[in-house]
């Protein structure tokens, strides 16, 4: 990806596409190289040259963003913005970097940017996170309240089963619950960082500080909060101390 992001505006209104290039002008090493009215226009532009990231608009007169997504193969990085915020679950779906809600605030456009910026390559349009798994530098969307939120895979700490839900435990002592299966995010997170180490428990290998063995031959995995211990069963101790480079 080249220093300065190459940026094509998707958006039926003029007003909005002059608005959101002033935003862009703020923000460093940030190009805009095009504005696309339609669809149509908006493919024929990606087609012809693509760019690193696009800012799409939902809803269109007579079409939705969602619409050009089915018909771009080049992999671009998109971020939805819009007006409504009722579409960020299936934002998601297709693998949109982020969801900005009008009028985008500079702050949050930069945030954006520098999401685009961390990924290392664009996700193909069109896959859903259930065709593919997520890298450590990922974002995972979440609703809290109504409200849009992502999350950064590298965020999570440890995960748990809470009932027919999981928790994320995350940085800075934050926790969000999913209704992602502990199995589901087992298959979806890189074994590189995450092991399952019991049943009802996942964790970052990166945040584990030691592990000590128990009387009943289980373990006790202690987390570098300094405050959190985790059981872990006999049979996964294998795979946790292969991850760590120790003995359990």
């Amino acid at each position: 990806m080249a220093d300065s992001l190459r940026i094509l505006i998707v958006d039926d209104e003029r007003l909005a596409r002059k608005a959101l290039r002033s935003t862009v002008a703020e923000q460093d090493h940030a190009t805009v190289v095009g504005e696309a009215a339609s669809v149509d226009e908006a493919a024929t532009l990606i087609d012809e040259t693509p760019p690193d990231v696009v800012l799409l608009d939902v809803q269109m007169r007579g079409e939705t963003g969602f619409d050009l997504l089915d018909r771009i193969e080049a992999p671009v990085q998109v971020v939805f913005v819009t007006a409504h915020d009722q579409y960020a679950v299936r934002a998601f779906e297709v693998n949109a970097l982020d969801y900005l809600l009008k009028p985008v605030a500079p702050d949050r456009l930069s945030e954006a940017l520098r999401r685009v910026r961390a990924t290392d390559a664009a996700v193909p349009q069109g896959a859903s996170r259930g065709d593919a798994s997520f890298r450590y530098d990922d974002l995972f969307f979440y609703e809290e309240g109504r409200q849009p939120r992502f999350i950064r895979i590298a965020d999570i700490r440890h995960i748990a089963s809470s009932g027919n839900y999981t928790r994320l435990h995350l940085n800075e002592r934050a926790s969000a619950l999913t209704t992602t299966t502990l199995s589901e995010w087992t298959e979806q997170l890189p074994d590189t960082h995450f092991v399952r180490i019991h049943r009802s428990t996942i964790v970052n290998v990166n945040h584990v500080a030691r592990i000590e063995r128990k009387p009943n031959s289980t373990f006790a995995v202690f987390m570098d909060d300094s405050e959190t211990t985790l059981s872990m069963s006999r049979r996964r101790a294998q795979t946790l101390k292969d991850q760590l480079g120790c003995d359990a």
